[in-house]
């Protein structure tokens, strides 16, 4: 996989749902050149898409924001 593949990935999530990844397979699929910085791409992914990144010691979950939501 790759970084636009895990992109694509989570920009077809339905508003409010979650996506959760095992740290380790995430940190897999991205492009050889950015496993050393897999957590700035996992954020750069969630800026992009509007998604709420959450990182726990094993996972990474991407939650669309809710587009009925206002801010």
């Amino acid at each position: 996989m790759s970084n636009s593949n895990l992109y694509r990935e989570v920009e077809t999530l339905p508003s409010g749902e979650s996506l959760i990844y095992l740290r380790e397979n995430f940190c897999h699929d991205v492009d050889e050149e950015d496993r050393v910085a897999y957590i700035s791409v996992a954020r750069q992914i969630a800026t992009q898409i509007q998604c709420e990144l959450a990182v726990a010691e094993n996972t990474l979950t991407f939650t669309k924001k809710d587009e009925s939501t206002t801010y």
